[in-house]
C-alpha cells in the first residue's frame, strides 16, 4: 500500500515529471505528425536524446542494475524510464541498421538480413531488462532459455526447417517473384511471393499452391525464365508413311511459320524419331517469349499442322489396328473444306466452287498485295504463309499471318475499300482466287456465306488490317449482315456497270 505522503514525495521527483512529459511527447508526435513518418521519427530521436540526458543527469544509468529508494512509486517510474530506454534505444539501433544495409540489386536479401538483425537486436534489449531492470542473474536465465529453446525447436522443427530453408533460397536466388518454375513433384508455375516459410506459386490452372520452402530445398529446381525467358518445348506429330519425309518436313515447317507465337530465333527443329511402313513420326522442338503461351501456342501449332498437312495431300497416321482408308478426296476438295466460309456447302458444291478457282504461284519473298490496292476477287491460301505488313512510324510491323484454307480480298470485295497493308510470301505459296462474279451468286443463294465473311471483317479489322472506311457498322444486327454485304455489291455493281 502506497502512503499519501510517500505518493506526495515522490511526485515531486523530477523523473515522474519527465515519464508524464515522455507520455505526452509520444502522444503529441503520433497525433501532429501521423501522416509524416519522418517527422515522427524525428521527434522520437530527440525524445531518446533528453530522455538519456535527464537519466544520467538523476543518476540512473540504464546499463547498471536499479537502485530501490524504498518508494515503490518512485522505483516503479524508475523501472519504467529505464525500460522504455532500453526499447528506445533497440529501436533506434534498429532504424540505423534499415538505413545502413541496402542492397540496390538485392532488396529482398537486404529485407530479410535487416529482419535478422532486428531480431538480435530485440532479443539483447530485452535481456538487457532482465538484467539491468529485474535484476535477475542473465546466466540462469540463459540456461533456462536454452532448455526452452531445446523444447522449442524439438516442437517446432518443421517449422523452422522452412525458415531457414527460407533465408537459404532468398541469399542463394534460385528464382525470382515473376519467374516460372518447375518443382520436382509435379508443381509448375509463376513465383508469386517468397516468404520465411513457404513460397506462393500460381499454377498454369490459375490456382495457388503454397510449398513449404524446407520441400523446395531438397527438390530440383527448374527455372523456366533463367538464364532469359525464352522458353522451349517439344510435341510429336505421326504423318503417313505415303508422304516422304523431306516433304512432310517442309510442310511442318510452314505450319510453324504459320504462327506469330513461335520464335524464329532461337529456330524451330524437326526431328524424325521414328520410320516405318504405317507412319512417320516427327519431333518439333520451338521457342516461346512466355511460358504462359505454350498452350495457346501448341494447339495453335496443331491446327495449322492439320490444315498445312491437309491442304498438301499428307494424312495424319490411323491408330494401331485401325482399319479405315484414307480418304480418296483430292487436294483442293480437302482445302475448301478448311474455309470457314463454306462449312454449310456439300461436296458437290464445293466440287462446282473447285472449278472455278485459278491457281496463282508465288516464290518465297515475293510481293501478292502492295498497300492501296482495290482487290475484286476472292483469294483463298492453298498452301505456304502470307504475312501482312504496315509500314509505321518505327518501320515495317506485322499484322497477322495466314495459311491453308484462309482467304484475303474480301475488304476490296465488299466495302470497294483499298488495302492498308501489304501482302507477301513467307514461303512458297500457292493462292486459288474466286472472281467477284463467282462469288455474287453464292452470296445470293447461301446468307451463311455473308455472315462468315462478316466475321472474316471483324477479325481483320481487330488485327489492324482495315483502314477507316472499310469497317464494318457495328450497329448493323448479325441477322442483317446478308442484306448489307448484298447491298454494297449492288453499288459496287452499278458502278462498273455505267464504267
Amino acid at each position: 500500500m502506497i502512503d499519501l505522503p510517500q505518493a506526495v514525495e515522490a511526485a515531486r521527483d523530477p523523473l515522474v515529471v519527465v515519464l508524464g512529459l515522455f507520455v505526452l511527447g509520444v502522444l503529441a508526435s503520433y497525433l501532429f505528425f501521423r501522416r509524416h513518418p519522418m517527422g515522427r521519427a524525428g521527434v522520437r530521436v530527440i525524445l531518446l536524446i533528453l530522455l538519456t540526458v535527464v537519466l544520467l543527469h538523476a543518476d540512473v544509468v540504464p546499463y547498471r542494475p536499479l537502485q530501490l529508494s524504498g518508494s515503490p512509486l518512485r522505483d516503479a517510474v524508475h523501472a519504467i524510464l529505464k525500460i522504455v530506454w532500453w526499447l528506445w534505444a533497440a529501436w533506434f539501433l534498429v532504424g540505423v541498421v534499415r538505413a545502413l544495409i541496402v542492397f540496390q540489386r538485392r532488396p529482398r536479401e537486404a529485407k530479410l538480413l535487416q529482419d535478422l538483425l532486428a531480431g538480435v537486436i530485440y532479443l539483447a534489449a530485452l535481456f538487457a531488462i532482465v538484467s539491468n531492470v529485474l535484476d535477475v542473474p542473465i546466466q540462469g536465465l540463459l540456461a533456462t532459455s536454452g532448455v526452452v529453446a531445446i523444447i522449442l525447436g524439438l516442437a517446432l522443427q518443421s517449422t523452422l526447417g522452412d525458415v531457414f530453408s527460407g533465408i537459404i533460397l532468398n541469399f542463394s536466388r534460385p528464382y525470382r517473384p515473376g519467374d516460372w518454375v518447375n518443382i520436382e513433384g509435379g508443381t509448375e508455375g509463376r513465383v508469386l511471393e517468397l516468404n520465411w516459410r513457404a513460397t506462393s506459386i500460381l499454377t498454369g490452372r490459375r490456382d495457388l499452391a503454397i510449398v513449404p520452402n524446407s520441400t523446395i530445398a531438397k527438390s530440383k529446381i527448374v527455372n523456366v525464365s533463367s538464364p532469359s525467358g525464352i522458353h522451349g518445348t517439344s510435341v510429336t506429330v505421326q504423318l503417313d508413311a505415303k508422304a516422304p519425309p523431306l516433304r512432310a518436313s517442309e510442310i511442318l515447317e510452314h505450319a510453324i511459320r504459320n504462327s506469330r507465337l513461335i520464335l524464329a530465333a532461337p529456330p524451330p527443329a524437326i526431328v524424325i524419331k521414328l520410320i516405318n511402313a504405317a507412319y512417320t513420326e516427327f519431333e518439333i522442338t520451338f521457342f516461346l517469349e512466355d511460358l504462359g503461351s505454350s498452350v495457346k501456342a501448341q494447339n495453335e501449332l496443331f491446327d495449322f499442322i492439320y490444315r498445312h498437312a491437309a491442304a498438301a495431300d499428307i494424312n495424319l497416321a490411323l491408330p494401331p489396328n485401325d482399319n479405315r482408308l484414307h480418304s480418296d478426296r483430292t487436294g483442293i476438295e480437302k482445302l475448301l473444306e478448311l474455309v470457314t466460309i463454306f462449312n454449310h456447302f456439300t461436296s458437290e458444291e464445293r466440287a462446282a466452287i473447285a472449278a472455278k478457282l485459278v491457281p496463282r504461284l508465288y516464290d518465297e519473298g515475293e510481293t501478292l498485295v502492295e498497300s492501296g490496292v482495290v482487290l475484286q476477287s476472292l483469294f483463298i491460301v492453298g498452301s505456304g504463309v502470307l504475312s501482312f505488313t504496315r509500314e509505321v512510324v518505327e518501320g515495317e510491323i506485322e499484322l497477322l499471318r495466314i495459311g491453308p484454307g484462309e482467304h484475303f480480298g474480301e475488304i476490296g470485295l465488299l466495302t470497294g475499300a483499298a488495302a492498308t497493308a501489304r501482302i507477301s510470301a513467307l514461303t512458297a505459296t500457292t493462292v486459288y482466287e474466286l472472281a467477284k462474279g463467282n462469288l455474287t451468286p453464292i452470296l445470293e443463294a447461301r446468307p451463311q456465306v455473308a455472315q462468315a465473311l462478316g466475321r472474316a471483317l471483324a477479325r481483320r479489322q481487330a488485327a489492324g488490317a482495315l483502314s477507316a472506311s472499310a469497317e464494318v457498322d457495328e450497329s448493323v444486327p448479325q441477322h442483317k449482315l446478308t442484306e448489307w454485304f448484298m447491298e454494297r455489291l449492288r453499288r459496287l455493281h452499278d458502278v462498273v456497270s455505267v464504267k
